[in-house]
């Protein structure tokens, strides 16, 4: 039986099907690879189609409905066409064999190897160029995606099927890894690799590894003198240091330089306790992001660290703190 159609007319109708089904393939794996971070980037900069890929994410079921739908209506054109031709041409037992085998060919080569891999190799222009039109698509086939999903939902139900937790966009071993490679490539140096890894090892630190512990703190005795206390800061070369009552069990507050400066300066009178300020106590497992934190907020410099009994175990600087991501500080001597 002859075609109502011309041969140049059916294979162009072949073509344009195949287009569309290189675009739904090209377009799935462009969207779904993109890094996202990067696509945050674009959006972030204004980049058009952004947005776009942006919606696309957020609705990825609808979105992988869609691909779905189209890629399985055009698919099947292609067969239904190819296997009408061979038919025609060599009956209908081989007519179908053939056709089978053709048809399948064509799909894997051209409609699905060819549009995934290159869309491998331009993620980002793919993704840029189909999305809009696939938001079209998602627009157009709403009705049937309805259909699909709601009943692909119940399915789930029925299976009692929970929704799994989504995944976090880049995992800590991800970053990570990242940093390793910026390293290898040249993009970071071997200290800023260091204090980036530092950074990661941060939260978990705990107060009581980072201490100066109580036999090597440097404090002065509430009934010190002038000259005893001055000594102290230029011996030592600290700004600010505990004052003790009795033992270093009690520690009734800190003394900083700049209050004995303008002590020396007006020629008042000296009276340690007056200037003494409150002390900020932190136990010895507090985790030293909580306590820098606390630091930033309060704007405090130096910390006495006690046990459940409040005794005395050591103090813990701000200085202390940020060597534990920049590495050691020296103190100018």
């Amino acid at each position: 039986m002859p075609f109502a159609l011309p041969l140049p007319v059916i294979l162009i109708i072949i073509a344009v099907l195949a287009f569309f089904s290189f675009f739904f393939s090209a377009s799935e794996t462009a969207v779904i690879g993109l890094s996202k971070i990067r696509l945050r980037n674009m959006v972030a900069k204004g980049i058009r189609s952004a947005k776009n890929i942006q919606r696309l994410i957020t609705k990825l079921d609808k979105f992988i409905a869609a691909i779905l739908i189209g890629n399985d209506f055009v698919n099947i054109g292609i067969s239904a066409i190819i296997t009408a031709i061979f038919v025609h041409l060599l009956g209908y037992h081989w007519g179908v064999l053939t056709a089978t085998l053709v048809s399948s060919l064509f799909v894997l080569i051209f409609c699905e190897i060819t549009p995934k891999i290159l869309a491998t190799k331009h993620t980002e222009k793919i993704a840029l160029f189909t999305a809009p039109f696939m938001e079209l698509a998602i627009k157009i086939f709403h009705p049937l995606i309805f259909i699909f999903t709601s009943t692909s939902n119940l399915i789930l139900r029925a299976l009692r099927t929970k929704p799994t937790k989504r995944s976090p966009l880049i995992t800590e071993e991800e970053i990570r890894l990242m940093i390793e490679l910026g390293k290898e490539e040249g993009v970071l140096s071997d200290e800023e690799r260091k204090m980036l890894h530092r950074i990661f090892l941060f939260g978990d630190i705990k107060v009581r590894e980072v201490m100066v512990h109580k036999d090597k703190m440097v404090a002065v005795n509430i009934n010190s003198s002038e000259e005893e206390v001055m000594n102290i800061f230029v011996e030592q070369g600290h700004a600010r240091i505990p004052v003790y009552e009795g033992s270093l069990d009690k520690i009734v507050g800190i003394i900083y330089a700049r209050d004995l400066l303008y002590i020396l300066r007006d020629k008042k009178l000296f009276v340690l306790r007056d200037l003494v300020h409150s002390a900020y106590y932190v136990g010895a497992n507090a985790r030293v992001n909580d306590v820098l934190k606390k630091f930033q907020v309060d704007r405090i410099q130096i910390a006495i660290v006690v046990d459940a009994q409040k005794n005395t175990l050591g103090l813990v600087t701000l200085e202390d703190l940020m060597e534990e991501i920049v590495g050691e500080i020296e103190e100018e001597k």
